[in-house]
């Protein structure tokens, strides 16, 4: 089993696992830095029972790179509690099935240079790694539910790394906010897109009214299509 930081391949294994009988449980939730996705957000503030502003405004802050206007939304930690995690208590995560991707990929996290996965952490800052049963990464990722959190995540990834679509962010004066808002802000995207008629701004095929009213993920989509839209000039 790995226990170093190299990079794991999909057949290695290695061994965690995360309770309440770990002297270190629930340290990895605080003082940490999460960039949260748009599939993230959808699956948070549904379980709050609160609409993406209302999420955004009491748990997030937005960071912006200045070369690109490419904007992140980063979890807030908890100032009165140590920087703990909001929704984190003695208990453990209190919205853990919506939780989001970067922690169910704890302990992993995916090492940017060259796209693997490896460990983040080692023994002497968290003890779930000391258990002797091992699982490989296909396995993890089925136990995490990572599946729809990989698609999304790809959908994301095939905007953010659009040239055009980062040009015109850049070049327009409320590029970053435009993005943020059909992006991230989706309850307050869905008003103007009624409001405004914003389907009528790119081809129809495909659009169903009454999903993009209902369903955050048709919208998400929608979004997707009119911000790339709006890029290369409707």
């Amino acid at each position: 089993m790995k226990e170093t930081r190299e990079p794991l391949q999909p057949r290695d294994t290695f061994s965690f696992s995360c309770h309440a009988g770990l002297s270190c449980f629930t340290s990895c939730c605080r003082d940490v830095n999460i960039l949260l996705s748009p599939y993230d957000i959808i699956r948070m503030k549904r379980r709050l029972g609160l609409s993406s502003t209302e999420f955004l405004a009491r748990f997030t802050k937005t960071l912006v790179a200045p070369k690109t206007a490419f904007l992140a939304v980063q979890l807030k930690m908890d100032e009165e509690s140590g920087r703990r995690c909001y929704f984190v208590g003695s208990g453990g995560c209190s919205i853990y099935e919506d939780r989001p991707w970067s922690c169910r990929m704890y302990p992993l996290d995916v090492d940017g240079d060259c796209g693997q996965y490896r460990l983040i952490v080692d023994r002497s800052r968290c003890h779930g790694l000391d258990v002797r049963e091992g699982t490989n990464l296909a396995q993890w990722f089925r136990d995490q539910g990572l599946g729809p959190y990989t698609a999304e995540s790809e959908r994301f990834a095939a905007v953010t790394g659009d040239d055009n679509l980062t040009a015109w962010r850049v070049s327009h004066p409320q590029g970053a906010h435009i993005f943020h808002l059909a992006c991230y802000d989706l309850d307050r995207f869905r008003e103007l897109v009624f409001r405004e008629a914003l389907y009528d701004m790119i081809e129809a095929g495909g659009i169903n009214l009454d999903e993009l009213r209902g369903d955050d993920l048709a919208l998400l989509a929608f979004a997707y299509a009119w911000l790339r839209a709006l890029a290369v000039g409707i």
